[in-house]
């Protein structure tokens, strides 16, 4: 029986308090990815081969029509269309009878124009998209890359999953891999030391802590938090990063519900029948620790055995409505981007923000423009916004403050994964293995590096460590890394459906962002927020079911495996 060999990037929570220019600072970790730990250091910086470069005569997976055209078209940010660029310059001259065509999308409204893609899968020329976004509307219309990953490779010595981390590799229900993540991320809290400083403030471990350190910093004229409050922040930008966060804190036993029982099409004995539930280890609920059977998940929400309406749920929506949008510029916020936000925190006007880990390497880089007497801007290079009266200062990180209270069942983790979730539409066969040869150059050391090397020198920021081996970083950027610390990660399947919308159905979740904008703008209760939440669950349970091939007959006898499953 195959099971599901998902093993999410176990990344830290607690990291650097202090300058990033160079000293090692106070409550610092010394930890290690242990992927990056497989990493082969290089004497280059970018990202060079550490093993043979592919030799331009290697034969591709398999024996292309001429004139194929691969069209890349994932999300952007700055350097991304540098980097495909150039990667596909370099794949062109290994395979002239390939075009690859660049067409990159602005992040903003991408979620519905991947859905139109998918659900004009058979007539698109789109291929690789960034397909975390696709709303569920790519089931059974993807390429499963686990097709692939046990060929020889044209751009390595081995086959395709030797040259990457695949172990950190997130898998879908069936055991397919859905996307290809090539990078590690964590999510964490940014804040201004100098700011802290002077108001006389410590770096918060607890979620009363920060609302104590709030306080102190709005009695001190400082908006507390710099926070984007629009429906892409809570869909899957930063208000939702913190929703999966603090929801992680109470419902850590929920896997209970819909681990794999003896029995089960998914039960692994040599996994399952050894687990057991235990809170106080971060990395209990891994994917390689327990199986999940998916049916279980949809027939305990049927039940209502998996809910909103918890005493947990309360807790966590309470603490949020203490913060938010009180100490992050009130109601504004609602109507803040994150290059709003993350330009209110630059101009010194915020105290804390909540980023990832490219922001580091972003907050370097515009360090050094500012005081270069240069502009800094956000957002994409053809539509930029610049960000006046910036100024210069050290930036620390600290980990997500631990909500405390009834239905609190352990630590907040924090989001801390493999990155990139390169997917891709399937066609026929063989426009699918041309796609797939050129996924295998582009996550080579070779293919990667030409990425590297071309997106680094147009200002991109790197989500974290690369998670393709033989690749490495400059010194300012391995640095910025260097003491993050991999402690476990809060993004478990299924536990994200009290976070957003059900299995990210694009109408469950614009439900979800007007429940949760009524409550915290104070239309309505607590009780009555988290009542909306369960309805909603239920209301869109059915179109869920039909997205993943289950149907409510299946619901009846879960260890079952349903015969129409995708």
């Amino acid at each position: 029986m195959k099971r599901e060999k998902s093993l999410v990037m176990l990344l830290a929570a607690a990291i650097v308090t202090g300058s990033l220019a160079g000293c090692k600072t106070k409550g610092q970790n010394e930890g290690t990815s242990p992927s990056a730990a497989k990493e082969a250091p290089t004497e280059q910086s970018t990202g060079k081969p550490a093993d043979t470069p592919a030799d331009p005569s290697a034969e591709a997976l398999t024996d292309t029509p001429k004139e194929q055209t691969i069209v890349v078209s994932t999300s952007t940010r700055s350097g991304m269309q540098e980097g495909w660029e150039a990667v596909a310059r370099a794949y062109s001259e290994i395979h002239p009878e390939i075009t690859v065509k660049i067409d990159l999308k602005s992040d903003d409204g991408y979620d519905q124009w991947l859905q139109n893609v998918f659900a004009n899968n058979e007539t698109t020329n789109v291929d690789i998209v960034s397909i975390n976004k696709d709303g569920g509307s790519a089931t059974g219309k993807y390429i499963d890359w686990n097709d692939y990953m046990e060929m020889d490779s044209p751009y390595s010595e081995g086959v395709w999953k030797e040259q990457f981390d695949y172990a950190s590799q997130s898998m879908a229900d069936g055991g397919k891999l859905k996307s290809l993540c090539l990078d590690t991320t964590q999510v964490m809290w940014f804040y201004n030391t100098e700011i802290f400083q002077e108001v006389g403030v410590e770096i918060p471990t607890t979620w009363t802590e920060l609302i104590d350190v709030c306080e102190k910093l709005s009695a001190a004229g400082y908006q507390p938090i710099a926070m984007d409050g629009d429906y892409d922040s809570f869909y899957g930008g930063t208000m939702g990063w913190l929703n999966w966060v603090y929801t992680d804190q109470t419902t850590r036993s929920t896997i209970e519900l819909w681990r794999s029982q003896e029995g089960d099409y998914t039960y692994d004995p040599d996994i399952d029948g050894v687990w057991k539930f235990d809170p106080s280890d971060p990395h209990n609920d891994d994917n390689s620790r327990v199986t999940r059977n998916v049916v279980r998940f949809y027939k305990a929400v049927k039940d209502q055995t998996y809910t909103a309406e918890t005493e947990g749920m309360k807790t966590v929506w309470s603490n949020l409505a203490d913060v938010f949008p009180k100490y992050a510029g009130g109601d504004a916020m609602f109507g803040t981007n994150n290059d709003g936000a993350t330009s209110l925190f630059y101009q010194g006007k915020a105290a804390m923000m909540v980023d990832g880990g490219w922001g580091i390497v972003e907050f370097i880089n515009n360090m050094k423009a500012i005081a270069s007497g240069e502009t800094v801007q956000l957002g994409e290079k053809d539509n930029p916004e610049t960000v006046d009266s910036a100024s210069v200062f050290q930036l620390g990180t600290f980990a997500m403050p631990s909500m405390e209270g009834p239905g609190i069942e352990a630590p907040a983790r924090t989001v801390e994964v493999a990155q990139g979730y390169l997917g891709a539409v399937s066609k026929d066969q063989e426009h699918n293995d041309a796609v797939a040869d050129f996924m295998m150059y582009y996550s080579s050391s070779t293919g990667m590096g030409v990425f590297l090397d071309a997106a680094l020198a147009a200002g991109y920021a790197p989500n974290g460590p690369s998670l393709v081996y033989g690749v490495t970083y400059p010194d300012d950027i391995a640095g910025a890394f260097a003491n993050i610390k991999y402690i476990g990660n809060c993004q478990k399947h299924y536990g994200r459906a009290l976070c957003r919308g059900l299995n990210d159905l694009p109408e469950s979740t614009r439900e979800f962002y007007n429940n949760a904008y009524a409550y915290l703008t104070g239309a309505i209760t607590v009780d009555q927020y988290l009542e909306k939440q369960e309805n909603n669950m239920l209301t869109y349970l059915e179109p869920a079911l039909e997205a993943k091939g289950i149907t409510m007959e299946d619901l009846e006898n879960p260890a079952a495996k349903p015969a129409g499953l995708k």
